[in-house]
């Protein structure tokens, strides 16, 4: 009963009312969804290609990062992402493999489930003192269907304060959506900070509130988020040109997710 649940669940995602594919759904950064996906204003890192192209302006170290979440319990979501200044790749797969569905009784029923996809995605941003643009390109594919979609982002430091708009689907074959987020940054010293980030989006159809919440200490983070529907937890340390990020996704009806995120900086 637990695997058919997780994988109506997996349905329920992949068929919401604005269409939007699964693939781009899960997000694909430990930090962020730990943070409860309120990324858009803070976008420092290279989860900023999924969450915000403008923040890849700001990065001035290259990154390589791996990510996998184990969502629901079946589903296989793995990130492979490279960024550098102003530039950003990434190549996402999800994938069940071969489920056997169960009945009314929760008794095997013999009837396999199998859903995959596959995305890419190809970023670049551009910014002048406080302030940076972005834009980035992406395509997915389930085997039935194919997607595509050009997305802009803008995002602005005003002291402690960082704003963030992306526009997603600007051009593409899925309806035109919007987030607005804004973060606090509060430095006590080089290294010692809070953030806390909000986040709007789909204000025009299905209106959600993601928050965020992120204390850091001599490169240890921990961290606390909403996205609407359920509550995250997370940590990260980073080791000289190490990070690592984990973040714990719990679900008021499906098993709980795990995530993680390793990064190589040069």
């Amino acid at each position: 009963m637990r695997i058919f649940g997780a994988v109506l669940g997996i349905v329920l995602i992949a068929v919401p009312g604005s269409a939007v594919p699964m693939i781009w759904e899960l997000g694909t950064s430990a930090r962020a969804v730990a943070l409860g996906g309120a990324f858009s204003a803070i976008a420092d890192d290279e989860g900023a290609l999924f969450y915000n192209p403008a923040g890849l302006a700001l990065l001035n170290k290259g990154r390589l990062a791996a990510f996998y979440h184990r969502a629901f319990e079946v589903v296989h979501h793995v990130a492979l992402t490279g960024t550098i200044h102003n530039w950003g790749v990434q190549l996402i797969q999800i994938d069940t493999g071969p489920i056997e569905s169960t009945n009314e009784f929760g008794n095997p029923s013999g009837e396999l489930t199998h859903y995959a996809s596959q995305a890419g995605l190809v970023g670049v941003g551009f910014g002048i003192e406080n302030f940076s643009v972005g834009v980035r390109g992406k395509l997915s594919s389930d085997g039935h269907e194919t997607h595509w979609g050009v997305d802009a982002g803008a995002l602005a430091r005003l002291g402690f304060v960082r704003v963030g708009l992306v526009a997603e689907n600007l051009l593409g074959s899925t309806e035109l959506s919007l987030r607005l987020g804004a973060a606090f940054v509060a430095r006590f010293n080089p290294h010692m900070a809070l953030t806390i980030a909000l986040e709007a989006r789909d204000m025009f159809s299905r209106p959600e509130l993601h928050l965020g919440l992120e204390a850091s200490l001599n490169g240890v983070g921990l961290r606390l988020g909403y996205d609407s529907v359920a509550v995250s937890t997370g940590a990260g340390v980073q080791w000289n040109s190490l990070r690592l990020d984990w973040a714990y996704r719990m679900h008021p009806q499906l098993p709980a997710s795990t995530l993680v995120t390793i990064a190589y900086l040069f």
